[in-house]
């Protein structure tokens, strides 16, 4: 091979533009969704400024800044409006409020990779507004507002004691095992549900019924039937807590804020959601008590959950308040992925062939054997560079910082659109389709650190590790059995995250 032939694929089989490759093309821009790209949005840091946002080009210090009033959209029109303020003002601008706080995005691969590069002792994250005013209303069951929404040193006191365990390689392998055994149970339900000629209806729903019943098995150290073909009452009462607790966090980012004034729809609707879930992680959590005073025995499945119990730094009120964000912040994540994934692996049935001719034939995996199959790692890497759950980055800049050049003060907000910026062609070659080859040696351009599903940094999701593990195995198990296919395109939409339009069909077909 000549040295200038190094960036060529691994394989000679990279398929041409107009093969089965399932590009995404959605409009004139590389943003995320479908239909007209509208003309304005409402930013998400709105609740925190308690402000509807204006727009700005972003510009160096001194220059006159135009100003652009954003309408308030429904959450599907959200990144349509990142879209068409980019095309507008390009890669970098400001969104401004009449008060004068200002949100600069970013989605240009210099300004991203130095803001991502900066880092912070203690990172701010934008919390959950609707989350914070509720726990703080309730001191008698949450001693802080959750490790999602704390900032400062309460936000690094639970990091510290709930996500070391969490994020441990020692500790994903332990529980390997019993999420074969998850999986396994979900390939039945899958069969259940397959009819004849392998189609699959309401797949998105399967999905989120696996994610309930892997992360509760992760946090919670039991199992607790979402996989079965009939759920009991407990567990079908906090699937639907899980799912009306989503759609109101979700919800109270958009809109007029009457929830904050007086108590809404909206916010009983959450309240109610938060409460089944406390009160059913309080009762999982008595009875694994019960369960671990009675014996000496510890397996993988209980490791992280009893060492939350056994914590002496952490108030018994953190410990159910870490297990609720954990549950509900990772089932969402874990199953939009899955969906995504799969969609994009319908349109390059040969990466399917590659991944099966890399696996055993059946049984458990092991952890040597998913590492050894590349292939798999490429298909899920490729799946986040193109379709990530999480769009955008927040960031709240600790000390000055030049951006494009723009100067930017310290406390400046700073909305990184890496979604947008892995699918534009000067960071990726054919940076709109799905070739997974990329991963397995690169041809340029070719902007790795662009991909962040997880966030980056302190505040990166705990369960990093967790989903990538779940969604290589699963995805090895299902290649095990079946080649997946889609007819047409998945209908995408921004709904707080990256998610499918419901409901989603696919065909698992016999190899």
């Amino acid at each position: 091979m000549k040295p200038e032939d190094k960036t060529k694929p691994a394989t000679d089989n990279v398929p041409e533009r107009s093969s089965t490759t399932r590009g995404l093309v959605w409009g004139s821009d590389v943003g995320v969704g479908r239909g007209g790209t509208g003309g304005g949005g409402y930013s998400p840091f709105g609740a925190i400024f308690g402000h509807q946002a204006s727009s700005t080009a972003a510009r160096p210090t001194g220059a006159a800044i135009p100003r652009h009033q954003m309408a308030v959209l429904e959450p599907l029109q959200d990144e349509q409006a990142a879209r068409s303020l980019r095309r507008r003002y390009g890669p970098v601008f400001a969104e401004t409020t009449p008060g004068g706080a200002t949100v600069v995005s970013i989605a240009e691969r210099a300004a991203l990779e130095a803001v991502l590069r900066t880092p912070a002792k203690r990172p701010y994250r934008p919390p959950t507004e609707i989350v914070e005013v509720y726990r703080k209303s309730r001191p008698d069951r949450y001693a802080s507002t959750g490790l999602v929404n704390e900032q400062g040193e309460k936000w690094f006191h639970l990091r510290r004691h709930l996500t070391s365990e969490l994020t441990s390689p020692h500790t994903m392998q332990g529980f390997l095992p019993e999420l074969n055994s998850i999986c396994d149970d979900f390939l039945t339900l899958l069969k259940s549900c397959r009819r004849p000629d392998g189609t699959v209806n309401g797949f998105e729903q399967l999905t989120n019924r696996m994610g309930l019943e892997s992360v509760c098995g992760l946090m919670l150290g039991t199992r607790l039937g979402f996989l079965e073909r009939w759920m009991s009452g407990r567990a079908a009462a906090l699937a639907s807590a899980v799912k009306a607790h989503f759609r109101a966090q979700r919800d109270s980012y958009y809109g007029a804020p009457l929830w904050k004034f007086a108590p809404s729809n909206l916010y009983n609707t959450f309240v109610r959601s938060e409460e089944t879930i406390h009160m059913i992680v309080s009762e999982l959590m008595d009875e694994a008590m019960s369960r671990a005073a009675g014996s000496a025995q510890d397996d993988g499945m209980r490791e992280i959950f009893l060492k939350i119990l056994a914590n002496p730094e952490l108030d018994t009120r953190d410990k159910k308040a870490a297990v609720i964000d954990f549950i509900t912040a990772g089932i969402e994540t874990l199953a939009n992925s899955l969906v995504f994934l799969l969609y994009l692996l319908s349109g390059r049935p040969d990466w399917q062939q590659k991944i099966r001719s890399e696996l055993p034939a059946c049984g458990h995996l092991r952890v040597e054997e998913l590492a050894a199959a590349s292939s798999l790692r490429a298909a899920t890497t490729e799946a986040f560079r193109l379709l990530p759950t999480a769009p955008f980055l927040a960031r709240l800049l600790d000390a000055p910082m030049t951006v494009s050049g723009h100067r930017l003060p310290a406390g400046t907000f700073v909305l990184a659109h890496t979604g947008a910026a892995c699918r534009r062609e000067e960071n990726f070659w054919r940076a709109q389709e799905y070739l997974p080859e990329r991963w397995c040696r690169v041809r340029e351009p070719h902007a790795a650190a662009l991909v962040a599903p997880f966030g980056r940094g302190r505040r990166m999701c705990p369960g990093k590790r967790f989903v990538e593990l779940e969604l290589h195995l699963i995805l090895a198990k299902i290649m095990q059995q079946w080649r997946v296919e889609f007819d047409g395109e998945l209908d995408i939409q921004f709904d707080f995250l990256l998610s499918p339009k419901s409901p989603v069909s696919l065909r698992l077909v016999e190899w």
